[in-house]
């Protein structure tokens, strides 16, 4: 279940090794083709999802809520921010 969404698979693995500790597996899914290779860091258009099986959705928003705002979060009335 996709619990964020970042615009770099860079900082989707980051926040989610911070799940590493609490056991929590997680997978960072793009459809991008790596056409910048596979040392590029930066921001691409489609950007990347960070995944945890359901039954542990809840536990690892909770976890990075104070990082991350959730996937499925409505933002058409907030403020632009650029997310984690």
């Amino acid at each position: 279940m996709e619990i964020a969404h970042f615009p770099s698979r860079l900082e989707a693995e980051t926040i989610g090794h911070a799940l590493d500790a609490y056991d929590i597996p997680f997978l960072v899914q793009s459809p991008d083709i790596g056409m910048f290779g596979p040392g590029h860091i930066g921001t691409t258009v489609v950007g990347a999802s960070l995944l945890v099986p359901s039954a542990l959705a809840d536990q690892a928003r909770e976890l990075l809520g104070c990082v991350v705002r959730p996937a499925d979060e409505d933002t058409s009335d907030a403020e632009p921010t650029r997310e984690p």
